[in-house]
């Protein structure tokens, strides 16, 4: 039993060592469960790397920064703009990197600091949530910058090669054979043109239909097509060759791209990796993230 009772004393010994409660200024409380081996604080202008953990009462989580890889940058503000914060973010000026503190918030508390209003009518009020935290390094806004260039750089090297490598198969599955340009865009002319090919500045005249690899249409202003294909839309009446200033006109990259390698009467099919259409974002139903798309274009006119 001795042994029984010492473990126990030593375990509480132990938690006690480990976790301690602190108070920011403006009373926001939070648990420290272990601290960094350094005593630098973030500045203000500076930035604070903060891995998280969100979880709700009925242990729901609802974000984990440690799984995605991705921490959150947290600015320090001026110490003028201290009276007025939140307490979660006077408690960010407390941490140093290296420590990891925990905290609960009601769904009330949560609603407030984050986005400054009341909770949605589709929330359950009686949540609570609690944060785990981890400040992984302080860092300046124009080196997190870099860091984000560099990351979404290698995330669209990434993506144009999975692209670049799903257009080829199925190129070759058909038998299609494709000119290139350095960019991984792939077209193939149907009907060639005559004079020179577009320049930066021009505008070309375009008649085009647009689906997926998988031969799913989502627009064309070819009418007659658009209602055989089921997308006609009235609201985009009239439909017409649609004109573009290249590299000027708010059209896909892509489409910049395919009309200076084509002239006037030239019709040609294109094969648009998503970094060169609409990247990560779902535009429609049928435009989901990191979608390639397919063109038929006609050039109608070029000036």
């Amino acid at each position: 039993m001795r042994i029984n009772y010492l473990l126990v004393s030593l375990f509480a010994i132990t938690l006690a060592a480990c976790s301690s409660e602190k108070e920011t200024p403006n009373g926001f409380k939070f648990n420290v469960i272990k601290e960094g081996q350094t005593d630098s604080l973030a500045k203000p202008g500076q930035l604070l790397m903060v891995d998280f953990l969100l979880k709700d009462s009925k242990d729901s989580v609802w974000n984990d920064s440690f799984k995605s890889g991705q921490p959150a940058p947290v600015m320090i503000q001026d110490s003028s703009m201290m009276a007025n914060e939140k307490g979660l973010m006077q408690m960010f000026r407390l941490l140093k990197p290296g420590d990891s503190v925990t905290t609960t918030l009601t769904i009330k508390e949560f609603f407030e600091q984050m986005t400054g209003g009341p909770v949605p009518p589709n929330f359950d009020s009686t949540l609570t949530l609690s944060y785990t935290f981890k400040i992984r390094e302080i860092t300046t806004v124009e080196k997190y910058q870099q860091q984000q260039q560099k990351i979404a750089e290698a995330k669209s090297a990434e993506q144009l090669s999975k692209d670049i490598e799903a257009i080829d198969k199925y190129l070759t599955e058909k038998g299609i054979q494709a000119s290139k340009t350095e960019s991984g865009l792939r077209y193939v002319i149907t009907k060639p043109g005559k004079g020179e090919n577009g320049k930066s500045g021009q505008t070309a005249t375009v008649n085009y239909a647009g689906y997926t690899l998988d031969g799913v249409y989502f627009d064309t202003s070819i009418k007659k097509l658009a209602e055989e294909k089921g997308v006609y839309n009235p609201q985009r009446e009239p439909y017409e060759a649609y004109p573009v200033t290249i590299d000027q006109s708010s059209v896909i990259q892509g489409w910049h791209e395919a009309l200076k390698v084509l002239n006037k009467g030239a019709k040609a099919t294109v094969y648009i990796p998503s970094g060169l259409g609409y990247g990560p974002r779902r535009i429609s139903p049928e435009i989901g993230e990191n979608q390639i798309l397919v063109f038929d274009l006609e050039i109608t006119d070029l000036k």
